[in-house]
Order: structure tokens, then C-alpha cells, then sequence
């Protein structure tokens, strides 16, 4: 991995672990469905907010060197149906 991708991982996992331990508490009183929406939307607020105030950067430009990566660790094959 090159060094953007690594600084683009160590950037996003705070979010990650906040996510999940907000989504099994808010799921355990709140419900399944609520807590998605919930928590999704409060997430990326605050993703949004450290963003710009800490690192003074759009968290997008993450998010594409992040999907980049993974897309190109991934193989795409198409899948035949043999009759």
C-alpha cells in the first residue's frame, strides 16, 4: 500500500469504531431501521465537521483513494451459466 492509502485508512477508522459502537447501543433501544438512518446521518456530520476543522480537507478525496484501492484488489469476473 502506498502512503496515501495508509494516511486515507488511519484517517477513517476513528469513524468506523464510532459508528459501530453508536449503531449496537441506538439498535438495542431505538430499533434496526431507526438506527440507520440515526446514525448514518449523525456520523457523517461529524465526519464532515473533524474533516474540515482538523485535517482542513474534504473527507472525499479519502473515500476515492480508499475505493480506488480496494476496487483494484478486487476481481471482477462475470459469471457464466453453463445449460
Amino acid at each position: 500500500m502506498d502512503h496515501m492509502t495508509i494516511a486515507a485508512i488511519k484517517r477513517q477508522i476513528p469513524f468506523l469504531i464510532g459508528g459501530t459502537v453508536t449503531g449496537i447501543v441506538m439498535s438495542y433501544y431505538l430499533g434496526f431501521l431507526v438506527t440507520i438512518l440515526v446514525n448514518s446521518i449523525g456520523w457523517y456530520l461529524i465526519s464532515v465537521i473533524v474533516y474540515k476543522v482538523v485535517w482542513r480537507k474534504s473527507g472525499l478525496t479519502d473515500q476515492k483513494i480508499l475505493l480506488r484501492y480496494f476496487l483494484s484488489k478486487t476481481k471482477w469476473q462475470k459469471h457464466t451459466q453453463t445449460v
